[in-house]
């Protein structure tokens, strides 16, 4: 499998303990460029390679070099999944920019592979992810624009169960998608 992370960088909390996304490494020469190199990962028995592109929209550098290495990676990886990081609760308006980024880079076709994570602090419940949908129409909107896909975790992400479904959220994602992976064109 081979999955791509998109989204708000406050969302997430990298560490050591981070299953999906582990440290930030990064490359002094280019940072940006550095952390959308592929990882190979192993969750619940599973091969997969995570390209981290998470906050990628929010720098100020030029993106054009990161454009082209991501236009590289389309072509050189079957992608599966793009996983959309956002803060349970609320969808900023650095989301927003996040989401038009990635269609833009993309394509709008990218939305049938999107599969939206909802994190949240260590202390919080997740339960409250359907009243906040009712409660917020741009949420629900977004949601609906992914095709109802979703999933919620802890924002340091390390929590074995909560990365096993995810798994197989993407692996029914997959299906649902006739098997094809998302490509370029």
């Amino acid at each position: 499998l081979t999955i791509v992370s998109a989204g708000n960088s406050v969302a997430i909390q990298f560490g050591q303990d981070n299953i999906l996304l582990g440290e930030e490494q990064p490359n002094i020469e280019n940072v940006e460029i550095s952390r959308i190199i592929p990882l190979q990962k192993k969750i619940s028995e599973r091969h997969i390679k995570v390209i981290n592109i998470t906050g990628l929209h929010e720098t100020e550098l030029n993106l054009d070099p990161a454009n082209d290495v991501i236009g590289q990676l389309v072509h050189e990886n079957k992608i599966n999944a793009f996983i959309f990081v956002v803060r349970l609760g609320q969808l900023t308006d650095a989301d927003k920019i996040c989401l038009e980024w990635l269609q833009r880079v993309f394509g709008e076709e990218v939305l049938q592979f999107v599969i939206i994570l909802f994190t949240y602090e260590a202390e919080e419940e997740c339960d409250t992810i359907t009243d906040d949908l009712k409660k917020n129409p741009v949420l629900e909107q977004l949601l609906e624009k992914c095709g109802g896909r979703y999933h919620t975790c802890s924002k340091i992400m390390n929590n074995q169960y909560e990365m096993s479904e995810l798994m197989n959220k993407i692996d029914r994602l997959f299906v649902e998608n006739k098997q094809q992976h998302y490509t370029g064109e």
